[in-house]
C-alpha cells in the first residue's frame, strides 16, 4: 500500500516511492541540510539536475513571508507595544524555524517541479 502523498511530503519522504527519506539526519541536527544523493529505497536521483534547488529559494522566500506576517500577527493581538521587541520575536521565530523553512522549500519544490514520477532507477 502506498504512504499518501500528503503524509510523505510531511514526513520528507522520496516523491518517487514515498518511502525513501530524502535527507541523512533529523531537522534538530546541525547537518539539517545534508540530502541524500539517491532514494535509499528505490535509488531515483533526488537532484534531477545541477543547480535544481535553487528554484526551491522562491518557495522558501514564501515560507518566510508567511511566518514574519503570521507572528507579526500574533505580536500584534498579543499588543506588544516596543517595536525593539516586536522585531526581536519575528526574528527570533524565523531564525528557529530555518531548518524547517529549508528542508520543507526543498521537498516541496521537489514534489512540484521534480519530474520524478515514473523516471527509471538509475
Amino acid at each position: 500500500m502506498k504512504v499518501s502523498l500528503a503524509k510523505a511530503l510531511l514526513n520528507q519522504r522520496c516523491p518517487t516511492c514515498r518511502e525513501g527519506k530524502m535527507f541523512k539526519t533529523s531537522s534538530f541536527n546541525l547537518h539539517f541540510m545534508e540530502m541524500n544523493e539517491k532514494c535509499p529505497h528505490c535509488q531515483v536521483m533526488l537532484e534531477p539536475e545541477p543547480g535544481f534547488y535553487q528554484g526551491a529559494m522562491y518557495v522558501g522566500y514564501a515560507f518566510s513571508v508567511a511566518i514574519v506576517v503570521a507572528v507579526s500577527l500574533l505580536v500584534k493581538i498579543v499588543d506588544i507595544n516596543s517595536p525593539w521587541i516586536s522585531i526581536g520575536i519575528v526574528s527570533v521565530i524565523t531564525l528557529l524555524l530555518v531548518p524547517f523553512n529549508f528542508r520543507y522549500s526543498r521537498v516541496l519544490f521537489l514534489y512540484m517541479f521534480g519530474g520524478l514520477q515514473g523516471k527509471a532507477r538509475t
